[in-house]
């Protein structure tokens, strides 16, 4: 749900002129989370949390003296702001799904196409480090997409059993720098779109950066995941002695 309300807090000041796949996402994001099967109540209270993230951590991050000290302490504060309404976001769409309602190829398609618009907003900045952001964007996005099918796929209990059962560890980390990913992520591309106005461009710059190192640590426990949660590679790895049981 990050992408989407992001680029609603980004597009709700400034509708004027917008053209192709933002103006149907101005039109429509009302829309995205109700199709998805995601409450309204829901939706105003992922938003609202994120308005809260962008006054408080967002802000002090972008302004701080000590850049990482401030991260470091203020990471767990927006962690615990945004995770448990992302994770009722999932279960969400997954329940729609399961009853139905949408298909996972809905799903799909939608976070692709307001992934696709948004990186497209932070690459028009012509920012220097616009591509830190998009990649980190892509890998957000990716995680949604890697729980989403999985779940559907296998079902929750039996994603949650493989998980405790052979990944226990990887997919705390995985949450981990999902977490960090997000934080930086989400700093930085408020203070690129304008969302933020008062903030320290080396700050900017540095969790811009940032946002591209944690993410290439998350992409890299997603493949680890799929490598223990697949029964075929799990056994496959086990028979060779990777993994000890």
């Amino acid at each position: 749900m990050l992408a989407p309300v992001i680029l609603q807090q980004y597009l709700v000041p400034k509708p004027v002129g917008l053209v192709g796949t933002a103006a149907i996402s101005m039109g429509r994001l009302g829309d995205y989370a109700t199709a998805l099967g995601i409450s309204n109540d829901l939706v105003g209270n992922i938003t609202n949390a994120f308005r809260d993230a962008l006054d408080n951590e967002v802000y002090a991050v972008l302004n701080a003296e000590d850049v990482t000290n401030t991260f470091l302490i203020d990471l767990p504060i927006f962690t615990g702001r945004v995770i448990n309404l992302m994770i009722r976001s999932t279960q969400d769409v997954v329940r729609g799904i399961s009853l139905s309602k949408i298909s996972i190829n809905d799903f799909n398609r939608a976070e692709l196409a307001i992934s696709r618009e948004l990186a497209r907003l932070i690459r028009s900045t012509n920012y220097p480090h616009a591509e830190d952001l998009v990649y980190a964007l892509s890998m957000l996005i990716e995680y949604d997409l890697w729980v989403v099918n999985n779940v559907v796929r296998y079902g929750f209990n039996e994603v949650i059993s493989r998980i405790n059962e052979r990944a226990l560890n990887e997919a705390g980390e995985a949450s981990a720098y999902l977490m960090a990913t997000a934080f930086a992520w989400y700093s930085s591309t408020s203070a690129v779109l304008g969302m933020v106005r008062e903030y320290r461009e080396g700050n900017r710059d540095l969790l811009a950066r940032w946002s591209r190192e944690y993410a290439d640590e998350l992409d890299a426990y997603i493949d680890t995941l799929d490598l223990l949660i697949n029964d075929e590679t799990y056994e496959a790895l086990v028979e060779e002695g990777v993994i000890k049981q």
